[in-house]
């Protein structure tokens, strides 16, 4: 019994005991040893968006336009898990423009991970007044070519105070992160 007692004592002690890591490799090769950290790569992003937007308003029925939208985000990454995106998009339905800034928070998956968004900003709706609008999102996304290229999934829906319609968007996107 004295015996059993003294290996759980010492197991915890001889678990914790691992090697060092080594740092003798090529500069910046030390990920996932206590080395560098990756603050000189990856900060900004690019993406392409476009896809479906149906506006809820009986103003919007009038309009001829298609479904569909078209859009740019920027990103600033703080990090891989939170990014701070400024988007601008023109949906067709209405004529009406989003530019919305917000942050963006994904999972830590790799190279799959999901993200949750709240953006805020300015809703031009044509033969009204300019909104404020917010925009929760949520979606998917994958990075793949050495975490340069990243391709999702998103869904958002556009909801200007004050009236105008809520538009909601389902869309891809492309993107290059450097």
């Amino acid at each position: 019994m004295k015996r059993l007692a003294l290996l759980l004592l010492a197991l915890p002690l001889a678990a914790s005991a691992q090697p060092r890591g080594r740092t003798d490799g090529p500069e910046g090769s030390e990920y996932g040893t206590g080395g560098y950290s990756r603050s000189s790569e990856g900060h900004f992003s690019l993406e392409a968006n476009w896809g479906a937007s149906l506006i809820d308003d009986q103003y919007t029925r009038d309009f001829d336009g298609a479904p569909l939208f078209v859009g740019l985000t920027a990103s600033y990454w703080g990090d891989d898990w939170y990014q701070m995106d400024l988007s601008g998009a023109y949906l067709f339905n209405d004529g009406r423009f989003n530019l919305l800034a917000g942050p963006r928070f994904r999972t830590t998956g790799y190279p799959v991970s999901f993200h949750l968004g709240l953006k805020a900003g300015a809703i031009f709706i044509p033969d009204t007044t300019v909104r404020f609008g917010l925009s929760p999102q949520v979606g998917a996304d994958v990075l793949f070519a050495n975490d340069h290229v990243l391709a999702g999934l998103a869904y958002a829906v556009d909801v200007p105070v004050g009236g105008g319609g809520v538009a909601n968007r389902i869309f891809m996107n492309v993107g290059y992160r450097f």
